[in-house]
């Protein structure tokens, strides 16, 4: 059966992580075959998040529906929907330095730190805690990556997860810890797996990339194109936001991703190598619009 299938080959990382996740069949895929009761057959690939599996962090939970994290509204949401939206851009910087210049320009609302080079967790707790001042003094919301428990620790906003580092929270019960102290949280998808693990947690946002090539991350994936940008738009559900990361260096390029589907660019050189740092984000928050 597809389903089963799905279960046992998509999610297979976080299954030999975690033994206590479970997995929740959708039947709207299925078609019967024959008469009367028998087996059934996996028509068509999935054309809606409706059709993808979900998880439950809790197995002695007495629903199976899988509780969203902290929620921040799409594009796609209605109108009447009062829940502060994910920013237009979301640049991604590696130095407290930076989260602190960043902050304080206006249009900017969310900031994600990325630090690369520093293994000492005690070092790590004290940069994301000198962001996180910074940023909550400039209202913009932090979001750290990988280093959940330090994004915790720190009261940041929301953490953010590669795939990688999505099964080794898991493995250590960190989405649990993560929802409970009512952290966000975003995820990496690069491929039809890792966007179904991704939609079955029911994160903050969900990010694809590369779009386009670029030279910012080493990353094992040929770039996307604007074409998976329409079809992860359609697989993900309306409510939550999708952010395109990858080679969106410019107003242009940015303008083309949102039409595409994009709620939000994840923008590097865009605005650490800019001339101007205050005008390109406005012209990248522009182009957004």
């Amino acid at each position: 059966m597809y389903v089963r299938q799905c279960t046992i080959l998509l999610f297979l990382q976080l299954i030999t992580t975690r033994s206590n996740v479970l997995f929740f069949k959708p039947f709207h895929c299925f078609s019967q075959l024959g008469k009367g009761p028998g087996p059934v057959v996996h028509t068509k690939f999935p054309s809606s998040f409706r059709y993808f599996p979900s998880l439950a962090l809790n197995p002695k939970a007495r629903t199976v529906d899988t509780l969203p994290f902290l929620r921040l509204r799409s594009a796609l949401a209605p109108s009447v929907d009062t829940t502060p939206a994910l920013g237009k851009i979301l640049p991604i910087v590696d130095t407290v330095d930076w989260v602190e210049h960043l902050s304080s320009i206006e249009g900017i609302t969310d900031l994600q730190l990325r630090i690369k080079t520093e293994t000492d967790p005690d070092i790590i707790l004290l940069c994301v805690e000198k962001a996180q001042a910074a940023c909550k003094l400039a209202g913009v919301r932090l979001w750290v990556n990988d280093y959940w428990e330090a994004a915790i620790s720190a009261k940041c906003f929301g953490v953010h997860l590669g795939q990688e580092d999505l099964a080794a929270c898991v493995a250590s019960g960190g989405l649990e810890k993560i929802q409970k102290n009512d952290l966000a949280l975003g995820i990496s998808t690069h491929s039809y797996a890792e966007l179904s693990a991704a939609l079955g947690l029911k994160p903050t946002y969900i990010s694809l990339g590369p779009v386009f090539g670029t030279s910012s991350k080493n990353v094992a994936f040929d770039p996307q194109g604007i074409a998976t940008v329409l079809k992860w738009r359609e697989l993900i559900a309306p409510d939550i936001p999708l952010v395109a990361i990858g080679g969106i260096g410019d107003p242009g390029t940015a303008e083309k991703v949102k039409n595409a589907g994009a709620d939000c660019v994840a923008v590097i050189g865009a605005v650490t190598k800019a001339n101007n740092v205050a005008a390109a984000v406005k012209q990248m928050i522009d182009a957004m619009k």
